[in-house]
């Protein structure tokens, strides 16, 4: 397997670069939330970190799930729950991207979940 893929697939383990990432994905986050509930629904400016949001959500999820793999899956099948989980991570980044640049967006859609339905 090559060194990059076992980097993905054990993304805990894949050193300080990775859980820098990580970290600078949190931390841009703190600077991406803030612009996208400011930015007017559907601007470039709220699709754009939208965007960067949910990429960076996502990859961060993905590093630190595996140091939760790591710690209670057994050795056994920990390869095999590996391989879900960067499935899971795929299909989320793909998801996102796609709510994000032919839907609503992020921001939108986690707004109406604390908008009153309409009065019928």
């Amino acid at each position: 397997m090559s060194t990059v893929m076992t980097k993905v697939l054990r993304a805990d383990a894949a050193g300080p670069a990775v859980q820098r990432f990580s970290e600078m994905a949190i931390i841009g986050s703190a600077g991406l939330l803030p612009a996208s509930l400011i930015a007017p629904d559907g601007s470039a400016l709220q699709k754009a970190s939208d965007t960067a949001l949910g990429i960076a959500l996502c990859l961060h999820s993905h590093i630190h799930i595996n140091s939760v793999l790591s710690d209670y899956v057994p050795k056994s099948v920990l390869g095999a729950t590996r391989i879900g989980a960067l499935g899971v991570t795929g299909i989320a980044i793909l998801g996102l991207t796609k709510l994000n640049l032919a839907g609503p967006g992020l921001t939108p859609t986690v707004k109406k979940l604390w908008t009153a339905p309409p009065a019928q």
